[in-house]
């Protein structure tokens, strides 16, 4: 018997509020691979990601 997770995965990961591994333990998956596979994201999700990453704002150095 298998199960789903039925509040959406891939909407839980596009909020950035939890971690990988949060996520991961309510879903049930083992591993990195396996998570990131489940909840196929489109290309311009990933394209989103990779923006929102390169114009975050910086931290300070001190």
């Amino acid at each position: 018997m298998t199960s789903t997770v039925p509040f959406g995965t891939t909407n839980m990961y596009l909020t950035h509020q939890f971690t990988r591994l949060q996520m991961m333990h309510v879903s049930g998956h083992l591993t990195e691979k396996t998570f990131m596979y489940y909840i196929k994201l489109s290309s311009d999700e990933i394209a989103d990601e990779i923006d929102a990453i390169i114009h975050a704002p910086n931290p300070e150095v001190f």
